[in-house]
C-alpha cells in the first residue's frame, strides 16, 4: 500500500514538473527570439568646440548636432534639397516665393509651413517663433557669430496661424539661397530666451552649449570632456521622424591609427567621416574587407592651405605663387592617396556646378618658384640652405591639426619639397579643438595653416572671402576669411552671386571669383578629400553626403539587421 502511494505520488509530480517545465518535454530546442540591437556607437577623432548651433565651427559639432536636425531643408546623399521640417520648398510655381518691388527696391518674401512631427524633447512643438527666437540670437552683434550673410539679408520674420506653424520672412532684396540647408536655424526659445536676457554677453558659454535640446529624431544626453558625447530618442518626435535605435554615442578618439584598434576590438561600430585619412582606410580594407563597409564618398572636402597675409613675407604675392609652383602635390596625392584624391586647383571640384577649368593649375615648376623669389629679393646665400631678404631668413611656421597621420605626412613632404627653394618651415601642431576654436577663430597663426572647408552644393563661399568677413576683436571674431584677404571686386562679385536666382548668371559670376582666386593665391589649395568612413557588417543606412550636411541626416533611419 505503501508502496502503491509513493508510486502514485512520484508519477504526480513529475507529471506536474513536466507541465511547469517551459519546454523541457520539447526535443528540439525552443525558438530563440533575436535581439536587435539599438544603439550605434560611433568613433570620431575631433571633439566638437560646441553644439550650441549659432556658435559651432567643427564638422564634428555639425554631426552631433544633425541628429537631431530639425532644418528647414536638408541635402540628401544625392545633393539634392529636400524640405525637411518644412511641408514644402518655397518657389514661384507653388506661390510660396514672391518677388515684389516696394519704394523701387526689389524685395523677396517666403513662406514656409513647419510640419507637426517635431517637438522638442520637453514635450513643446517646434514653431515658426523658435526660427524667429534663433534669427535674434544671429543678428545680435554682440555675438560671436560666424556667418551673417543670411541674416543680413532679412527685413523681417513673422509667425502667422493660432499654432505659429507658418514663417514668412521678408528679404531686402532677391537672394538666391533663402532656401538652402541650414539657412534659418531655430533655438527653443522657451527655454533659452529668459537665458539669453538675462545675460546676453554670456548666452555663449551657457550649459546649452554641452547639453542642447534638439527637436529631431534624437536629442543630447551627455557629454563628457574627452570622452564621449551621448544622443537618445527624442520621445517626442511623430511620425517618419521616431528614429529606429534608441541612442547614438560618440567616443572621441583624436588619434586616428586607434580609431582602427577600436573597431576591430568592438569598442566602437563605426568610424565617423571625421576619422579615417583615405590610405589609412584602404589599408584597412585590405584587412578587414569581410568584417567591415568601407565608404568612399566624392565631395566638397577642400584640403588647402591659409595665407596669412598679415604676415610680411606672405604678402608678396610673388612669395604665395612661388611657395605653390615649389610643391609637387601631384606626387603627394599620388604617394599618399594612389592617386584617388584629385588635385585641387581652385575651391570648386568637377562636380560642382561652379567648377571653372580655366584657372591658373600651378603645376610643380622648381625654376619657376626660384625666379619668383629671386624677383622678390629673396637671395641664396653662399653655404646656406635658406634664402635671405636683408639678412632675413626665409622661414615660415605651418600648423595643421596634431594627430592627423595623413596632414602630418603632408607637412613633412612640403616641408622638404620647399627646403629644396630655399624655404625653411618649421611645423608647430595643435589639437583639433585647440587649432579651430581659438588659434584658427582669433587668426593667431603666424603664416601656414592647413586644414579643410566642406562646401555645400548651392552657395557660392562668401565667408571665406570677404572683406567684413575677416575674424577680429572689431567684428566680435566674425566670419571665416582666416587668410585676411581682401579685394573690392570680389565683395561686389559675391554679392551678385548671391542676388541670382538665375542659376546660369550665378554660375558665370562664381567662375570669375574661381579666376581671381586661383591669381591672387591667399589659399594654396592641395586636394578634394574622398570622404572616408568605416562601419560594421549589418548597419544599414548609412549616407554619408561629401557635403556640408553631414553624415547623421538620416540617423532616424539607421538600424541593424
Amino acid at each position: 500500500m505503501l508502496k502503491t502511494f509513493w508510486q502514485i505520488f512520484i508519477s504526480l509530480s513529475l507529471l506536474n514538473f513536466l507541465s511547469s517545465c517551459s519546454g523541457c518535454q520539447k526535443k528540439t530546442p525552443p525558438h530563440e527570439t533575436k535581439v536587435t540591437k539599438k544603439s550605434i556607437t560611433i568613433g570620431i577623432s575631433q571633439e566638437p568646440d560646441s553644439l550650441l548651433i549659432p556658435f559651432k565651427e567643427m564638422a564634428a559639432s555639425e554631426e552631433v548636432v544633425r541628429a537631431g536636425d530639425y532644418s528647414l531643408t536638408h541635402f540628401n546623399e544625392q545633393w539634392q534639397l529636400e524640405p525637411w521640417a518644412s511641408v514644402a520648398i518655397p518657389s514661384k510655381e507653388n506661390g510660396l516665393l514672391q518677388i515684389y518691388s516696394e519704394n523701387g527696391q526689389e524685395k523677396m518674401k517666403t513662406t514656409w509651413q513647419i510640419k507637426d512631427d517635431f517637438f522638442w524633447p520637453d514635450g513643446k512643438a517646434l514653431t515658426a517663433e523658435d526660427f524667429i527666437f534663433a534669427h535674434k540670437i544671429y543678428s545680435d552683434p554682440k555675438q560671436e557669430i560666424l556667418d551673417r550673410t543670411t541674416v543680413e539679408k532679412i527685413e523681417k520674420m513673422e509667425s502667422l496661424g493660432e499654432n505659429k506653424k507658418t514663417l514668412v520672412v521678408t528679404w531686402k532684396e532677391p537672394y538666391a539661397y533663402y532656401h538652402n540647408y541650414s539657412q534659418h536655424e531655430a533655438l527653443p526659445k522657451h527655454i533659452l530666451e529668459p537665458i539669453y536676457n538675462q545675460s546676453p554677453e554670456n548666452f555663449k558659454k551657457s550649459g546649452f552649449s554641452q547639453l542642447p535640446a534638439l527637436a529631431g529624431s534624437f536629442t543630447i544626453k551627455e557629454w563628457v570632456a574627452g570622452s564621449h558625447i551621448i544622443a537618445h530618442k527624442n520621445l517626442f518626435a511623430k511620425g517618419s521622424l521616431v528614429p529606429i535605435l534608441d541612442e547614438i554615442i560618440w567616443r572621441i578618439i583624436p588619434q586616428t591609427n586607434t580609431l582602427e584598434s577600436n573597431l576591430v576590438s568592438g569598442t566602437i561600430d563605426a568610424i565617423s567621416t571625421t576619422g579615417l585619412s583615405l590610405e589609412q582606410a584602404l589599408d584597412m580594407e585590405k584587412r578587414y574587407k569581410d568584417q567591415f563597409d568601407f565608404h568612399y564618398t566624392e565631395g566638397l572636402v577642400w584640403e588647402h592651405i591659409d595665407f596669412n597675409l598679415d604676415n610680411k613675407i606672405l604678402k608678396d604675392k610673388n612669395v604665395r605663387q612661388a611657395l605653390a609652383y615649389g610643391c609637387d602635390r601631384e606626387k603627394i596625392v599620388n604617394s599618399l592617396f594612389n592617386n584617388k584624391q584629385p588635385v585641387a586647383h581652385g575651391t570648386e571640384p568637377q562636380k560642382s556646378m561652379y567648377y571653372n577649368p580655366n584657372v591658373i593649375k600651378y603645376a610643380f615648376d622648381a625654376n619657376k618658384a626660384n625666379e619668383l623669389l629671386e624677383k622678390s629679393g629673396w637671395k641664396k646665400v653662399a653655404g646656406k640652405e635658406v634664402r635671405e631678404k636683408n639678412g632675413q631668413p626665409l622661414k615660415l611656421t605651418f600648423m595643421t591639426t596634431s594627430g592627423n597621420k595623413s596632414r602630418e605626412q603632408i607637412q613633412q613632404l612640403l616641408q622638404s619639397q620647399w627646403k629644396n627653394i630655399g624655404v625653411e618651415i618649421e611645423i608647430k601642431n595643435q589639437p583639433a579643438k585647440v587649432l579651430f576654436s581659438e588659434t584658427l577663430r582669433k587668426r593667431k597663426y603666424d603664416a601656414l595653416a592647413m586644414y579643410a572647408w566642406i562646401k555645400d552644393p548651392l552657395k557660392v563661399s562668401d565667408t571665406t572671402v570677404r572683406c567684413d568677413y575677416i575674424p577680429s576683436e572689431k567684428n566680435n571674431f566674425q566670419g571665416q576669411n582666416l587668410s585676411g584677404w581682401c579685394m573690392k571686386r570680389i565683395d561686389e562679385l559675391v554679392r551678385q552671386a548671391s542676388m541670382h536666382l538665375d542659376t546660369d548668371k550665378r554660375i558665370k559670376t562664381a567662375q570669375e571669383i574661381e579666376s581671381i582666386f586661383s591669381e591672387e593665391l591667399p589659399s594654396l589649395p592641395l586636394f578634394f578629400r574622398v570622404e572616408v568612413s568605416v562601419t560594421k557588417k549589418g548597419l544599414t543606412n548609412w549616407k554619408p553626403t561629401g557635403t556640408l550636411q553631414p553624415v547623421t541626416w538620416n540617423a532616424k533611419d539607421w538600424s541593424w539587421k
